[in-house]
């Protein structure tokens, strides 16, 4: 039986804590000693000085020494516990009150030494804090003060765990585990970042000593982060480049060369560019695995369709896997009669589908007389068998995990695989969440291609802004209502879509055919709204988010966004993708709220100003960090906790450079700090990430 320390003790076993506070600490996701060690602080607070109570003042904030002078306890009219206390030192003295503690009363006999933060105010006259931080200087005698007297540790809570309690427990189990924090990078890392060594940086995460110290243990911990996320993919890549079980495609591109000469467009430079890299690709040993990169409207499908036909020209199967039913159905509408032309035999396999229906798109597709797949999750389920898949498109790859995105490539040979964005990813994100891939980037728009008209609208303009509307459609284009919701709730005043569909008929779009469009409907039902849409017996449609990504309907003019704040920067810009892309003008109104603050005003008039989707991206990256923004923190992959890779590009550079370093060195982590690398990944990656690599 284990009797030394170790990350991996679950937390019910450490001092002071048991069956019942486990239970609330597991809520925060802190089921062992390591998960309570890298529970990192929110915020700190500055108690380095302490106030002479004397000097109070009120509205202020401050932290005093001082002795219980008295103390009681009672109850209040409504039967709430009430505890008093005259806490004094030498300068005079203050009341303190604290509401719904009566376990307190223990702690705050006469005589007792305590130290208080909290803010001063005025009551009945007299100067008071109420419900103040405090802790018992007597307590602290064989344990350092953790609420007052250092820059203090500000913490994520749930109900039943205190601030002081995760203070005191993370500071007993710092001092009872710092042996067992041991090293994880490279020493060159080491000695060029010259930091703090891993034990004493959560140290000072917890409880830094100075601010200087607080900066050094923190660059540290968030290079670490970026160093295993970039080693983890770099390790990855390698296995795929000296294993690449992707046969090459002995594809003269002729059907390719068909499909375009079918389009009536000539592609765009930057288009060209990409099939050019892919070319490359396919025909090597090495095979494809890219990232495809295109703003909204750069003709990313043209490029994905190109690459379906290169699959089916050499003998293979080819799947394009899509986030949403509706956005599936789209594609396979689009390229059907260009596939038929061609004498391509495709089909679309969504969850929807009839349990008969499925089957028999099964059948076909483990015979081997379809040749090309369009889907959605219902693709990478287990009763679906490629009898030769040979090139896989994934589109709007953010909204799929690792594990999803993987699975779609197993089978006897690896296919040939592109992931397309909409969603532009600057280069220091893309370095961290993307290592194993190569990086294809579409960025010229078509000439038919105008920015779209972006304009705030306040609640008064309201009106005029829906006579525009109706002026438009009455004119022949097509306009989306855009709601975050789909109905109404107590704790949101947000209007919703069915809620909002009645009030636009039957008032200021009374006598305008209109269609309702959201999550909740069938199948069946989206693609009717969507089929008498876009065949213009429905003039404008009033929808969620289901729209974000794919929809194409050239006559859509007018996209209004009802209570934009509440949507990312990148997510409005590619909802207004939606409409101007038939060559004729787009309007894009976002409908502000009556309380809209100043910054989320300053936020979307970035939207306002700004057509480019990097520019876009970037500040949205800004605002909300990338774990949100792209669904870095993958299932089965770290996330962050600390780094964010746009603000930490030099970091992600550095990491970026000594990932290549130690590989280059030692591509087998077989030197000693290469295991030390590989005795770390084993404890933070799930096994079938790293299958078949060296760890």
């Amino acid at each position: 039986m284990r009797t030394e320390p170790s990350l991996e003790d679950y937390c019910q076993y450490l001092k002071g804590v048991g069956p019942s506070r486990a239970l609330k600490l597991a809520r925060l996701g802190l089921e062992n000693v390591n998960d309570l060690l890298t529970h990192y602080p929110r915020k700190y607070y500055d108690r380095r000085e302490l106030r002479p109570i004397g000097e109070l003042q009120p509205g202020v904030e401050d932290t005093v020494l001082g002795r219980v002078l008295t103390s009681a306890g009672r109850n209040s009219r409504r039967r709430r516990p009430i505890i008093t206390a005259a806490v004094g030192d030498d300068t005079g003295v203050i009341q303190v009150v604290w509401f719904n503690q009566p376990y307190l009363a223990r702690h705050l006999k006469a005589g007792t030494e305590v130290i208080l933060t909290g803010q001063v105010r005025i009551y009945k006259g007299q100067r008071q804090i109420v419900n103040p931080e405090f802790e018992v200087v007597g307590d602290a005698l064989d344990e350092e003060l953790v609420s007052a007297g250092r820059i203090v540790p500000v913490y994520g809570l749930t109900e039943g765990v205190s601030q002081w309690f995760l203070r005191k427990l993370i500071s007993r189990t710092l001092e009872q585990y710092k042996g067992t924090i041991e090293e994880n990078l490279p020493a060159a890392a080491i000695a060029d970042l010259d930091v703090h060594s891993r034990a004493r940086a959560i140290r000072e995460m917890h409880f830094p000593g100075s601010e200087e110290a607080f900066l050094k243990a923190k660059n540290r911990l968030k290079f670490e982060e970026l160093f295993y996320i970039q080693l983890i993919f770099s390790l990855q890549r390698m296995h795929r480049d000296k294993n690449p079980n992707r046969p090459p495609l002995a594809a003269g591109f002729e059907l390719e060369k068909r499909f375009l000469d079918g389009l009536g467009f000539e592609l765009t430079g930057a288009q060209q560019r990409v099939l050019d890299e892919i070319h490359g690709d396919v025909t090597s040993a090495r095979g494809m695995n890219r990232l495809l990169q295109g703003d909204v409207g750069s003709g990313k499908t043209v490029v994905a369709a190109a690459a379906l036909l290169a699959g089916v020209e050499s003998g293979h199967q080819s799947a394009m896997m899509v986030p949403t039913e509706i956005l599936a159905a789209q594609h396979y509408q689009t390229l059907r009669p260009d596939f038929e032309r061609l004498g391509v035999e495709s089909t679309l396999l969504i969850g929807s589908l009839k349990a008969s229906r499925k089957r028999e798109i099964q059948s076909a597709i483990a015979s081997g007389r379809v040749q090309v797949v369009v889907g959605t999750h219902a693709l990478i389920q287990s009763d679906v068998r490629f009898r030769d898949l040979g090139v896989v498109v994934i589109d709007e790859q953010h909204r799929f995990g690792v594990r999803q995105r993987a699975a779609l490539l197993k089978g006897d040979t690896t296919p040939h695989m592109l992931v397309m964005t909409a969603t532009p990813i600057p280069r220091s994100l893309a370095l961290t969440a993307y290592a194993d891939l190569d990086l294809s980037v579409i960025d010229e728009m078509p000439a038919t291609r105008a920015p779209v008209k972006t304009r705030m609208v306040r609640a008064e303009k309201r009106e005029a802004m829906y006579q525009f509307v109706r002026e438009q459609c009455e004119a022949g284009n097509r306009a989306f209502f855009l709601y975050p919701l789909i109905e109404e709730t107590e704790k949101q005043d947000l209007e919703a879509a069915v809620t909002a569909y009645e009030d636009l008929t039957n008032g200021p779009f009374s006598g305008v055919p209109m269609g309702l469009l959201h999550g909740r409907m069938s199948m069946a039902e989206k693609e009717d709204t969507m089929r008498r849409f876009s065949a213009g017996d429905v003039s404008a449609v009033v929808t969620t988010t289901v729209i974000e990504v794919g929809v194409h309907v050239p006559e859509a003019t007018v996209m209004v966004v009802h209570h934009p704040e509440r949507f990312g920067l990148s997510q409005l810009h590619q909802l207004r993708g939606r409409v101007g892309r038939g060559g004729r003008e787009g309007h894009c109104f976002l409908l502000l709220g009556e309380s809209v603050s100043g910054e989320s005003f300053e936020r979307l008039n970035v939207l306002v100003k700004e057509s480019d989707g990097f520019r876009i991206a970037e500040e949205d990256l800004r605002i909300r960090g990338p774990g949100e923004f792209l669904g870095v923190r993958q299932h089965g992959v770290p996330g962050f906790k600390l780094a964010n890779p746009l603000r930490d590009r030099k970091l992600v550079e550095m990491a970026n450079k000594a990932v290549r370093r130690l590989l280059d060195q030692d591509p087998g982590l077989e030197t000693a700090d290469g295991q030390v690398c590989r005795k770390y990944l084993k404890t933070i990656v799930s096994a079938d990430m790293v299958a078949g690599t060296v760890i």
